[in-house]
């Protein structure tokens, strides 16, 4: 999986979302597959917390001998600490970008 395709799941979760209409007009919930931009969060955590207790699970039956499978279980870990950072430097820069607006003056 390369880092678009990580991007494109922690953004959009399951489905592909597409935006369409002119700056005036709302998007409706059929054409972007959520309500809003904290529906679009919520989806997005989610996805994250899933892939990280699938790593936790995929490590704990490493340890236990119910998989030998130590390559899939490393994809895992590996495909959940990039979710990870990726969530952490979108949170970095959304934080930059608030802090910026606030300290304009007008």
């Amino acid at each position: 999986m390369n880092v678009d395709a990580l991007f494109n799941n922690l953004v959009s979760g399951p489905t592909q979302t597409t935006l369409t209409g002119g700056l005036n007009e709302q998007p409706t919930e059929a054409a972007n597959g959520l309500s809003s931009f904290s529906g679009m969060l919520e989806n997005a955590m989610s996805s994250l917390n899933e892939q990280q207790v699938t790593a936790d699970q995929g490590v704990q039956d490493l340890i236990t001998g119910n998989t030998d499978n130590l390559h899939n279980v490393m994809i895992q870990t590996s495909e959940a600490q990039l979710s990870l950072e990726l969530a952490l430097q979108l949170r970095n820069k959304g934080l930059e970008a608030y802090n910026e607006i606030k300290n304009m003056q007008f």
